[in-house]
């Protein structure tokens, strides 16, 4: 059944917005099957108050890290955060009723699509009967041979049971530089010698981090040597000391980058083929008070994606309340260009904008009502709700 939906506003990602907008789609499946401007209201036709775009696509997930929600306070630093995952993570039991509510709230609030670090099988049946399209990445941390032995046994059973339950898209990541060596780098590669498609890794997520790389200081070297020491010194912060083991990859998703600066950004230019910059700003404020220079990157004209991180370290996963914490910090971010981070960004980073992140015909997108939208300012506010239609 082909049903008609208008709204002040379609956004479509490919074109100007349209003015009294409609989309008809079939209700069936979700493809959409044309896209005008309204004329005239009709009897099969449903108007809203809102603005019709295309479902979020979250760019940065841990879904199998959601039996840990309200664990964990908010915390000063990252590494406070760390030393209290890992203690979590040796006492409380994996829940899969915890994954398919996370999942289930997702798709609530709208999101299609996900980015997602899987670092053990146990979410592969909560993805194969979602409705959710899932990219998953399966972080590797490593700094001695016996582990990185060891995590190459690891990737390899977490992909085969993926590849049984029908999911294809996953591959070996580097979790984050602090924890990863030179040698682990190179192992990642080589797993990945036949997919240089996508990879991700947490980025600069705190200051520790730099000051790890710069002359082995901070709370890494405090809080975590036997972890960290392999961790070569290069004098020079975190990300230009290993952003060249990442080259090859088409597309690289840098997380969080809390504390990187204008060279940071302009080093990954000039060394990775497509950086994307996800933004996780709710994660950021939870663990580190403090948010991305959003200013800077939006100078810099930089490709920017939207994540929500885990709700180990987050009360929602919602990529709409992300969107407002970043609103109503950063004036300059227009809704189109929030709207673009929250869906055809993400869609491209993960490689997956032949499907999502477009209202276009023929595509199954998946269709968003945004409504309690302020007109005045032209852009979403505190009171902004969604409403899923297809």
């Amino acid at each position: 059944m082909i049903k008609k939906i208008a709204a002040q506003y379609v956004f479509t990602n490919t074109g100007a917005p349209i003015k009294n907008g409609v989309v008809a789609y079939n209700d069936t499946n979700g493809e959409i099957v044309a896209i005008t401007q309204l004329q005239k209201e009709t009897a099969n036709t449903v108007f809203y108050n809102g603005i019709l775009v295309p479902g979020f696509v979250n760019a940065h997930c841990h879904l199998e890290l959601a039996y840990a929600k309200g664990l964990i306070p908010q915390c000063k630093h990252l590494t406070d955060f760390l030393r209290q995952i890992t203690q979590i993570q040796n006492s409380t039991k994996f829940n899969i009723a915890d994954c398919i509510d996370a999942d289930n709230e997702m798709y609530k609030n709208g999101i299609n699509a996900v980015g997602d670090i899987s670092n053990t099988e146990q979410s592969a049946s909560v993805k194969a009967n979602s409705k959710i399209r899932y990219y998953n990445f399966v972080e590797l941390i490593g700094t001695t041979s016996e582990r990185i032995n060891l995590n190459r046994q690891t990737y390899q059973k977490v992909a085969n049971s993926f590849a049984d339950k029908g999911l294809k898209d996953i591959c070996a990541v580097p979790h984050s530089p602090y924890f990863v060596s030179n040698n682990q780098f190179d192992d990642i590669n080589n797993l990945n010698v036949n997919n240089k498609k996508v990879v991700s890794i947490h980025n600069q997520e705190t200051n520790a981090e730099n000051e790890l790389f710069v002359n082995h200081t901070g709370d890494f070297a405090k809080y975590f040597p036997s972890m960290t020491a392999n961790i070569a010194v290069t004098g020079k912060k975190s990300l230009p000391s290993y952003c060249q083991h990442l080259a090859e990859y088409q597309n690289v998703l840098l997380i969080h980058n809390t504390f990187s600066t204008r060279e940071d950004f302009k080093y990954a230019l000039e060394t990775l083929k497509n950086p994307f910059f996800v933004l996780c700003p709710k994660s950021n404020l939870y663990l580190e008070g403090r948010l991305p220079d959003v200013d800077t990157m939006l100078d810099m004209n930089l490709t920017l994606c939207i994540g929500t991180d885990s709700l180990s370290s987050n009360n929602t996963l919602s990529i709409l309340e992300e969107m407002k914490v970043l609103a109503l910090k950063f004036k300059r971010l227009t809704f189109e260009k929030l709207l673009q981070m929250a869906t055809i960004n993400g869609a491209k980073a993960l490689m997956l904008n032949n499907e999502y992140g477009t209202l276009e015909i023929g595509q199954q997108p998946g269709l968003l009502l945004i409504e309690n939208f302020d007109f005045l300012s032209f852009n979403i506010c505190n009171d902004t709700t969604i409403k899923r239609i297809c």
